[in-house]
């Protein structure tokens, strides 16, 4: 089965995750490229606001049929406000899932991953809607906002220990 990841990281920790995993089952990766400006403290801001609103990126739009070439789909993002980031927010609106298998891979600050039962509901309604099927939706966690984790090998860790994809 031809499988991608198809990731978002502001500050670090998600492509951390995102490289690490790639490597390790040997799959392809996409990097998903937000043109909007997120930095400093305006940007941590404007991306809570637009996460809790369930906001679009705006993404190059050949990568929607670049991710819908794969037959299993891995998509790793940062949580933003308690929600799913603007960039896979694009993905899932644009992407074709039809006969997908989906995982979610998501990197947070909160050690007590509150809200990952709501965000799976979201990311499988989504996706069953479009005639795919998520097969799980795994919580990570990163650093605190704006910050790349310290200890990337507690992040390497955490993959190893908690996202089993086969």
């Amino acid at each position: 089965m031809n499988t991608c990841i198809a990731y978002y990281s502001k500050s670090g920790n998600t492509k951390i995750v995102a490289e690490y995993l790639s490597k390790k089952i040997g799959v392809d990766i996409i990097k998903l490229e937000d043109k909007t400006n997120y930095k400093g403290i305006v940007g941590f801001v404007k991306g809570g606001m637009n996460a809790s609103r369930t906001k679009i990126a705006e993404l190059d739009s050949s990568i929607y049929n670049e991710i819908s070439k794969y037959d299993r789909i891995i998509l790793a993002t940062p949580v933003w406000a308690g929600k799913t980031t603007p960039a896979i927010n694009a993905v899932l609106e644009n992407v074709d899932f039809k006969g997908k298998e989906v995982y979610v891979v998501t990197t947070q600050a909160d050690p007590s991953f509150r809200g990952s039962d709501e965000r799976k509901k979201f990311y499988k309604d989504i996706i069953e809607k479009k005639n795919g099927k998520l097969i799980e939706c795994f919580s990570l966690q990163g650093a605190i906002p704006g910050r790349s984790a310290k200890d990337i090998e507690e992040l390497i860790s955490q993959v190893d220990n908690t996202v089993n994809i086969v």
